[in-house]
């Protein structure tokens, strides 16, 4: 729907210096935050919860035993597909559709005529927000390396909506793409949206560490929540995955499970073995709220429901 324009620019979140690391203190004091909330029923659920975790292949994944775990609590889908190579063009993808031309994961926007989820959700007025850990302040452009430890922390390329102009110019959708602290707070004050996604920062997500580490912070990160009445109320469906294989080689099936209350009882701890893939996120939640579609590879994906 619209073109890619992409910057040769050097991403400015690889480069902190302590100046530019004081810049990030006195911009998080004033960034705009904003936690909307909305009640739009939806056909199946009423909340939507994605989380990505980063490159492992099925096999290795479903063998973790805290991911295991969590497959004993909902839905294993065991014949679901990331879209493509590297990491970027899927977020993106999940985001809107369409990859729109990103082959990479370098720095990328893609022109403000191009919609995405945001703009469905957004008319029919259900309430959204990104949650990504260690993103540093409210709407923040770049990618942040930890100053203590040098850590890969929150980066640009797995956050699904900032690439698109359409957000990443728009200073109230900004202020909806938000740290994790954000997460527990809008928790706490029963102030979290309708549709979330959320991303763990590079450590926790397993891209710089494993599949155990990845697979213990997910644990830890879910299992409160399915019994915590402010978070896993009024149908809200999770959706657990990976970014991609990480194998280039291989078929692209990644480990997913459905969670959440509007996972019908009878269906926990069982397994699906209808063929998803990434744009299926779009297409659940586009049938679910009778959202219409963004003409991409949206049009013919496969809901959950």
């Amino acid at each position: 729907m619209g073109n890619t324009s992409s910057s040769t620019a050097v991403d400015p979140g690889t480069m902190y210096t302590a100046t530019a690391t004081a810049s990030i203190q006195a911009a998080r004091a004033t960034a705009l935050t904003l936690s909307p909330t909305s009640n739009v029923k939806g056909k199946t659920f009423d909340r939507f919860v994605q989380i990505f975790l980063e490159n492992q292949d099925f096999a290795i994944a479903a063998g973790d035993p805290n991911l295991a775990y969590l497959a004993t609590k909902g839905i294993l889908l065991n014949n679901y597909y990331a879209v493509t190579h590297p990491s970027q063009p899927n977020y993106i993808a999940a985001g809107g559709g369409s990859t729109h031309g990103v082959i990479a994961d370098g720095f990328n926007r893609i022109s403000a005529d191009t919609e995405t989820i945001v703009d469905l959700l957004e008319a029919a007025q259900v309430s959204w927000s990104i949650y990504q850990e260690d993103m540093p302040y409210s709407g923040f452009q770049g990618t942040y390396v930890n100053q203590q430890n040098g850590a890969n922390d929150y980066v640009r390329k797995h956050n699904p909506l900032v690439s698109y102009d359409s957000v990443g110019t728009d200073i109230n959708r900004l202020a909806k793409t938000k740290n994790f602290t954000l997460f527990d707070r809008d928790l706490a004050g029963s102030t979290l949206p309708q549709w979330m996604f959320i991303t763990p920062n590079m450590t926790n997500d397993g891209h710089d560490t494993s599949v155990t580490v990845a697979g213990k912070w997910a644990r830890n990160f879910i299992d409160p929540l399915l019994s915590n009445t402010k978070f896993n109320k009024d149908r809200t469906l999770i959706i657990l995955t990976f970014d991609e294989s990480e194998s280039y080689l291989k078929e692209n099936r990644v480990f997913s499970v459905l969670l959440g209350s509007a996972v019908p009882s009878t269906k926990v701890g069982t397994t699906d073995s209808t063929r998803y893939n990434h744009y299926s996120l779009l297409k659940t939640v586009e049938d679910n709220w009778a959202l219409g579609n963004l003409g991409e590879n949206d049009v013919n994906a496969v809901s959950f429901f």
